[in-house]
């Protein structure tokens, strides 16, 4: 993805992230499409980029979310560091690996976030957290990823073939 692209591609993200999102959804709710990006690049990019996109979403996050910074910053490193290494070499171009893909970063950073939460002292209830907060979160997720999934592939430089 050339420079030009990401800039262009990270402010239309912040402008509908911050801008329009909150007047459609609940801010529990709320799509994040920082993490819906950037984990949706660890299937199309390369390194450089994908982990452009987890550093860059993950400090533009913990600077609008009003969260301590560095938070999302960590959580965004881990979920790159894992789906880049961990799920590269099995992916493909259809819509549905995208959006299951991104529904398992949005549940391993919620349980970052929950285990976080636990080891500060907060009394976190797993079942009611997963219900009310971590499976509207992975819908609205998923639903995003399904979205935007066409346009990151054509965004994409050819290179190596994948399967």
């Amino acid at each position: 993805m050339s420079s030009f692209s990401m800039i262009v591609t990270g402010f239309l993200l912040f402008l509908i992230q911050w801008s329009v999102f909150p007047f459609l959804f609940s801010a529990q709710w709320q799509p994040d499409l920082w993490l819906t990006v950037m984990v949706m690049s660890t299937l199309i990019y390369d390194k450089k980029t994908v982990f452009i996109w987890a550093v860059a979403g993950g400090i533009i996050q913990d600077l609008t979310s009003g969260s301590s910074v560095g938070f999302h910053l960590f959580i965004y490193l881990v979920i790159a560091s894992l789906f880049y290494w961990g799920g590269r070499r099995r992916f493909n171009r259809h819509w549905y690996v995208s959006c299951i893909a991104v529904m398992a970063g949005t549940l391993l950073g919620q349980i970052i976030f929950a285990i976080v939460a636990a080891i500060s002292g907060e009394w976190v209830s797993v079942p009611a957290y997963i219900a009310f907060k971590c499976a509207p979160l992975m819908l609205v997720n998923g639903l995003a990823a399904i979205c935007l999934h066409r346009i990151l592939w054509s965004i994409r430089i050819e290179g190596d073939p994948q399967w």
